[in-house]
Order: C-alpha cells, then sequence, then structure tokens
C-alpha cells in the first residue's frame, strides 16, 4: 500500500501573493497655525419706539428747525368752540364729502361701527398727505380712548334717515293698535264734537 503523505511531497508549493508594505507613520510635525478671517455680517439695527416716543418725533420734525424761524412766528387765535374731539384741521377740506366720527377704542363699539354703520379707519392709506404727528403708532387718529373713524355723506345721510323713519312707524303701529281690540274702549259722545276720538 502507497504512502499517501509521498503525492504531497512531489507537489509544488502555492504560490505567495505579497503583500503590500504599510507605509512607515511618519511623526507628527507641527504645522503652521493659517489665521481664519471672521466672515464679517452686515448688521442691520432696528429701533422700535413706544407709542410716545414715535409721535415726540413726528412734531420734532414737523417743527421749525431753526431759531429764525421760531423768532418769526405770528400767534394765531385758537378757533372758537374747538376743544378736544373737534377734528383736525387739516380734515376741513374732506368733510364735504365724508363724515367723521369718534368712537370708543372697544371691541364690541369697533365692531358694531365696522358692520352695521359702514365706518372705515381714518389711516395713512386714505389719507397719505396728511402730517404724520395727526396718526398715532397704530396709524390712526386717536385721542385718548376714542378712535377717528369715517364714512361717505350720502351713506350717513341715509343712515341719519333710518332712526326718524323707524319712529314714524312706530307711531303709525300705535295709531292703529286698538283697532278690532276688545280690551280698548271707545267712548261714544252724545253731542259731536270737533276733533278725533282716541282709544283709552
Amino acid at each position: 500500500m502507497s504512502n499517501p503523505f509521498e503525492k504531497k511531497k512531489d507537489l509544488k508549493p502555492e504560490a505567495v501573493i505579497p503583500t503590500p508594505e504599510k507605509p512607515v507613520a511618519q511623526e507628527n510635525k507641527p504645522t503652521e497655525a493659517v489665521p481664519v478671517q471672521p466672515e464679517k455680517k452686515e448688521m442691520t439695527n432696528f429701533v422700535i419706539h413706544s407709542e410716545v416716543d414715535a409721535m415726540l418725533l413726528d412734531r420734532i420734525k414737523s417743527q421749525p428747525q431753526t431759531l429764525d424761524e421760531i423768532d418769526k412766528e405770528v400767534v394765531v387765535q385758537p378757533r372758537e368752540g374747538r376743544h378736544q374731539l373737534s377734528l383736525p384741521v387739516e380734515l376741513d377740506e374732506f368733510t364735504k364729502k365724508y363724515c367723521f366720527t369718534w368712537i370708543f377704542k372697544r371691541k364690541q363699539a369697533i365692531d358694531e361701527a365696522c358692520d352695521i354703520y359702514h365706518y372705515k379707519f381714518t389711516n395713512r392709506t386714505f389719507f397719505p398727505l396728511l402730517p404724520d404727528h395727526l396718526f398715532s403708532a397704530r396709524g390712526v387718529m386717536e385721542r385718548g380712548d376714542m378712535v377717528l373713524m369715517f364714512r361717505p355723506r350720502h351713506i350717513d345721510e341715509e343712515m341719519r334717515k333710518a332712526p326718524g323713519l323707524e319712529s314714524l312707524q312706530r307711531i303709525k303701529t300705535k295709531e292703529t293698535a286698538h283697532e278690532g281690540n276688545p280690551k280698548f274702549y271707545i267712548p261714544k259722545p252724545e253731542e259731536k264734537e270737533e276733533g278725533r276720538i282716541v282709544g283709552v
């Protein structure tokens, strides 16, 4: 019987695949630091003013800029009958076409004025040429707890007729309310009298 290990001796050794040598680690050499410049961002400054500050700034811009202009001012007497809730003089030219009124700054009052009586806020959108000091920081005309609103004059005239028409209608209803109602007593005078007998 033959030895199985003898056959293996005759075989050629397998080819060895050389492996690439790993590079030798280099010593850690200090690198020169490159200064990094921070990116320059454009900053925009926002100045927030309170309502009083905004009003004061508008007043300052609208007043004379030199003492000579102040010295040349002429005293003008205030118009008779003007008070805190009088319309600004600048609105006089608009009163032929629009009617203005002051409304309480309460949600219920403003909702009623806008939704029922067709009023609009007197703001810079509708009156851009008016001076800035007339408007508050909200962009509307305010006096204390009141805000100025307006509506076209033809709507104002129609809306003012409504209470009178309603009153006349109620009077007519009362005049004919007793007709056919047994609860009303109508006396029958024995003598003819001038005038009309009304049920009691």
